[in-house]
Order: C-alpha cells, then structure tokens, then sequence
C-alpha cells in the first residue's frame, strides 16, 4: 500500500447493524463502528496519524515514544509511508521489542529500565535532549488525541440515518467519551443535529465509585485502591484511567447526561461470548466492554428504541466496502480496469468502455472498493447520468469481484453500500442469461423496467 491508501484507510471505518444482536434483545437499530477496520486493526491509528502530520508540521523529524503498546505498532506502521524517523522506548527484556513490526529501516528501538514508567521518562528525556517530538500520550498530546477521536462524532452522523440516542464506548484513559462529546457538541452547535446522545462509559466495575462520587458533588479527583483490584489480561489497560481520571471526561458523562456502567470480569467473559455467538465480528475480549455495558443496560430495561452505537476499539470484519478517490489508491486507472476485466470474465466489455466509465465515475459518480482481509477483493463503478427524472441520476456501471473468493457476499456488499450512497436513485443493466446476478439483483429491490436495444451500428465502433 502506499501512503495514500494507507491515508484514505485511517478513520472513515464501517458502522455496520447488529441485527442478530436486536432480535436477541428486542431494541431495533443497533450499530456497531468498527475500529479494527483501520490499518493497523486499532482505534489508535487515528492519534498516530495526526502525531506524526504534527511533526511534519512543526519541522520535527524524528518521533519518540515511551510505550510498548498499540500506538507503537501504528506509528510504526504509518510511518514507513513518511520521510519521518521513528525511536520508541521500551522497558528492557520485553519481547515486543523484537517483534517484526518494529524491523524497519525508519525505526530504532531502546531498552531502557524495568517499567513502562522508567521507558516514558527516558523517552520524554530524549525529547528535550535531541529536539525530538514526544509522541508518548500525556498532556503534551491531549489535543490532538481528543481532535483524532472527535471525529468519529461526524463519522457517525454522517453514517447513521436519524439522530443518535446512545453511543457505548470502553473507558481507558478518558479520552473516548471526552473527544464524542467534544464532537457531537460541535454538531449540535451547527444545527446538525437537535439533540446530543447519551454516552456511556464502560468499564471495570470499580469505575463507579469515581462516578458515584462525582455526581454527589464531589470536586475531587478520586484514585482507585489498584493494589486491592485483582489485576488480569482483561483489565489491566483500564487501570491508567481509573487511577488517574481526568475530570473532564467527568463533565463530558454529566453533560451528556451519560453513565459510566460497571462491568465485571464474569459479565464481560458472558456476553462477550453471548454477542460473538450471533454476530460474525472479531473483536478481542478485553476490548468488548462497550458490547458488555450495552447488552448490561438492555437487559436492565434501561434502553428505548432509537439509534444505538456501540464503539469497538479493535472490532472489525473481514469485508470492508469504501468509497474511494482516484488518489486513494495506488494503482493506475488501467490496472484497475485490468483487474476489473479479468474479474467480470464473459460478462466484460471493450477495455475502453471500463476505462470511460471508471474515469467518469472517479469524475463525477462513485467508485467502490471492497477489501478482503485488507486486500482489493471488488471494484462497483456507479457513474452519473446527468438527469434527475428522465432516467435515474446514477447508473451501475459494472461491479467486479475476485473470483477465487467465495462466499463472502462480496458483491451484495457492494451493491448495498452503492444503493446507499446513491439514495436508490440507481439503475443498472444486466445480461438475459446471467440468472445468478438476476437474482441477485431483485433481492436487492431492483425490478425488471424494459428491455434495453442496443443499436448493431455499435458494434462497428
């Protein structure tokens, strides 16, 4: 991938509906946004790819990080398609330090002390030493970490019809349902939307105390007891946040008149497992405290019908459809033509009939991509018409898909997602005898119109 595909791929992740998951509860309209649909398979690559345009901003070549966790990995992945150095320091003897995402040319690797505390404070030293960015998280980059995550706000309003009632997120350090409030708050304020969504924040089940104690008046900024929390794979990212809570993630809950929802670790393991049992996404346990809070609250009978969001921070399914620009990808027009000639076999045209709609489509109607395991496995080319009445201002142009993947409902996905963005306003021409996209087709909501001649002059050009 080049840096433009790798551009185009952070953020703008799909928000797909849980319909197994609505039925099992009984609550219509569930979304799901899928964070492990960015490169690196986190929410983080949002923060790492401002980070590192900060840096570039402000002159600053070489970017260093205390810390061993996702942020490394993703700055360590989108930092091979900028002219920028990467130093990260981790505690010694971590073998993380030797994993293959940090082999590369632009990155250097530094063991230092025995905690990631000692690693965070070498590499701020570093910083002020050598007139390094300090990319670790902290104050220096609150900013940008809640300007990176605030986005998702406009994402979702944009992707989802209606406005939102709820949005579920997993609480770490505080940032999350901050940067959503900040965000929505924005939206409200430009008349974009009449009402702000109710945030809930969830964690283990000690985050209450903090919440309980804020709401009774409290001004203080409470630590946890972390030495009596019995500390496991799944709780131990939460522990930051809750023993060191930021107040402003505080106001931002009371504000929206949000909840912080308690989960323990035999809730979390139980519906976790009850929600990958009916619904086809891969997420990581520890991840799934947004999904936990959210079938918590339902069961509760604590939520109406409306637009419900869950975030999940690494969730993400195999097929993801986007719509891209000519410089989102880093093939050529006629590799792309090329493979879409390859994919649609007897069913292609003339390879400069593809080539004019692809151009014209890039121009002024939409190109689709859908990725398999991140990997182009289909191209849906969907030009404009030029009339609002005579015919349908969008036209289906061809929709080709990798033919030695099976079974993956790749081109229904890809024709949802261009009756989407075209507002059905859609039309498309298929062959008498290919029964298999016929039917297809009319699942889909198209109808059979008139029988589409073709002049046999045409066939001389």
């Amino acid at each position: 991938m080049n840096k433009n595909t790798i551009i185009n791929m952070v953020g703008k992740t799909p928000l797909v509906r849980a319909e197994n998951l609505e039925k099992e509860l009984g609550i219509s309209k569930i979304y799901l946004k899928l964070e492990g649909n960015n490169p690196s398979g986190q929410r983080i690559d949002r923060l790492a790819y401002l980070l590192i345009k900060d840096a570039i901003a402000i002159n600053k070549r070489t970017l260093c990080v205390g810390t061993y966790g996702a942020l490394s990995k993703s700055l360590a992945l989108i930092s091979q398609y900028y002219d920028i150095q990467c130093v990260f320091v981790f505690p010694a003897n971590r073998k993380v330090a030797k994993h293959e995402a940090f082999n590369k040319e632009n990155i250097k690797v530094i063991e230092y002390g025995k905690t990631q505390f000692d690693a965070i404070n070498y590499s701020k030293k570093l910083c002020e030493e050598n007139r390094w960015y300090n990319a670790s998280l902290g104050m220096e980059n609150n900013i940008l970490n809640m300007t990176s995550l605030s986005f998702i706000a406009e994402e979702l309003h944009q992707q989802v019809k209606g406005e939102i009632d709820s949005v579920f997120s997993l609480m770490s350090y505080g940032f999350s349902v901050s940067a959503l409030n900040l965000g929505f708050r924005q939206l409200w304020i430009n008349d974009s939307i009449k009402k702000l969504p109710k945030l809930y924040s969830c964690t283990i089940n000690e985050g209450n105390v903090i919440y309980e104690s804020f709401k009774k008046g409290s001004s203080k900024i409470i630590s946890l007891p972390t030495e009596k929390i019995k500390i496991t794979k799944y709780n131990r990212h939460l522990l930051n946040f809750n023993s060191s809570i930021a107040q402003d993630a505080l106001d931002s809950i009371y504000d929206a008149n949000g909840k912080i929802t308690g989960i323990s670790e035999e809730e979390l393991i139980k519906y976790t497992n009850e929600f990958k049992g009916i619904e086809k996404i891969k997420f990581s346990t520890e991840n799934g405290y947004a999904i936990a809070g959210f079938i918590k609250e339902a069961r509760k009978g604590n939520l109406q019908e409306g637009n419900h969001v869950i975030l999940l921070d690494d969730g993400r399914v195999d097929l993801d459809v986007r719509r891209v620009q000519k410089i989102d990808t880093d093939m050529s027009i006629d590799e792309i033509v090329g493979l879409m000639n390859e994919w649609l076999m007897e069913y292609t045209d003339p390879i400069y009939e593809i080539k004019e709609a692809l151009q014209s489509a890039f121009d002024k109607g939409f190109v689709l991509m859908a990725y398999y395991n991140n990997k182009l496995a289909g191209v849906a080319v969907i030009v404009h018409t030029g009339f609002e009445n005579f015919i349908p201002t969008y036209h289906l142009g061809y929709i080709a898909t990798k033919r030695n993947i099976k079974g993956r409902g790749i081109a229904t996905r890809l024709l949802s997602k261009a009756i989407e963005v075209s507002n059905g306003n859609i039309s498309l021409h298929v062959e008498q005898n290919n029964n298999r996209a016929i039917k297809l087709y009319e699942k889909m909501g198209f109808r059979k119109s008139y029988l589409r001649m073709i002049h046999e002059s045409r066939n001389e050009l």
